[in-house]
């Protein structure tokens, strides 16, 4: 998504959930947290094992280099298409853009060696960023030491806006209320990286475990919640078959899932 682009989502996505005045003072204004995802492939002859000993030494080095906040998982797939062949996802999270140029020059002056150790263990074809905004907090715990996320890339449809497409994941979070789901909700905006994606933004679900996953399947399978995403979100948006991903929290910042 051009920068352009990506500004007008931004300012759809502020309009919708704030209100219809920008300039609004009471909520404020949302806050976006600067999303950092690395497509991975195990080299040859490694495995999990490894990247795990790497993961000490980095956030070693993080700690020793006083890096500011940033929380990062390893997700493996559970359920996904051949159409995405990667041995695992590295997703990181930084509060602010200020903290993420911060490491990102700490790493690009200082952390050659560091970006070795991760070179000898995996190869990443695809490094991307993403704008995100969070639309139903997840519950108490989070990230705790891993969980499942879901995510799946969703369109507007021809006519509508994205005012229209985030007053439907509202409501559908309102939903997920009702039936008394666990899960947080985000939307990602495509920022940097993205190869011109045919979608508009993925929508991230974050469950605590396994079975807060079966539950919402459950709610919304034979609970009949299919009925009420149609009501919400037919001729509104569309989204494609979600993959499932197995996370595992190896930073633990303490960033705010839900800023206010």
């Amino acid at each position: 998504m051009k920068t352009r682009q990506l500004a007008a989502a931004v300012t759809a996505i502020i309009t919708v959930i704030w209100g219809n005045s920008l300039f609004a003072q009471d909520p404020p204004p949302p806050s976006f947290a600067s999303i950092d995802a690395y497509m991975c492939n195990f080299n040859e002859g490694m495995s999990r094992a490894d990247l795990d000993k790497v993961v000490v030494k980095w956030n070693k080095w993080m700690d020793d280099t006083k890096q500011p906040p940033y929380s990062a998982w390893i997700m493996t797939p559970v359920l996904t298409s051949t159409n995405m062949p990667v041995d695992l996802v590295w997703l990181g999270v930084w509060q602010n853009g200020n903290d993420m140029g911060k490491l990102m020059q700490s790493w690009a002056t200082k952390g050659a060696a560091m970006a070795a150790e991760f070179d000898k263990v995996m190869t990443c074809g695809e490094h991307s960023n993403s704008a995100s905004v969070n639309i139903r907090p997840p519950g108490e715990g989070w990230p705790g030491e891993g969980g499942v996320a879901v995510f799946t890339n969703c369109t507007v449809a021809e006519g509508k806006t994205v005012q229209d497409s985030m007053a439907a994941h509202r409501a559908w979070a309102k939903h997920m209320d009702s039936a008394g789901s666990k899960a947080g909700m985000w939307a990602f905006f495509p920022a940097f990286g993205n190869n011109n994606p045919e979608w508009d933004y993925k929508i991230v679900h974050s469950h605590p475990d396994y079975l807060s996953f079966g539950a919402d399947w459950e709610a919304y399978t034979n609970g009949q919640g299919w009925q009420q995403a149609m009501k919400i979100s037919g001729g509104v948006v569309s989204c494609d078959s979600p993959r499932v991903y197995h996370s595992t929290t190896v930073r633990n910042a303490g960033i705010n899932p839900a800023p206010k």
